[in-house]
């Protein structure tokens, strides 16, 4: 690969990276709102329990994407070094 595309994927990837950080905060400000909404016990309690599952869910899916950018930044860079 030249150094050209390199660069270009790393920028892309970067704004990739940027990108997720807004979804990824907003996904664990809903986990911490549910983990500290107090509900009645019953049909409420288990939907909020749902609830609180997928939002869990999506933070563990968009912390995995975004250290799977990370790597792959990583591994462009030591594609330079390495050139």
């Amino acid at each position: 690969m030249t150094d050209s595309f390199i660069h270009s994927r790393v920028a892309q990837l970067t704004l990739k990276l940027a990108s997720l950080t807004p979804s990824l905060e907003r996904a664990q400000q809903s986990v911490r709102r549910l983990e500290a909404e107090q509900v009645p016990a019953g049909a409420v309690a288990g939907a909020r329990a749902a609830q609180l599952s997928a939002a869990r869910a999506m933070v563990a899916t968009l912390e995995e994407r975004a250290r799977q950018v990370r790597v792959a930044i990583n591994a462009l860079h030591a594609e330079l070094v390495e050139a």
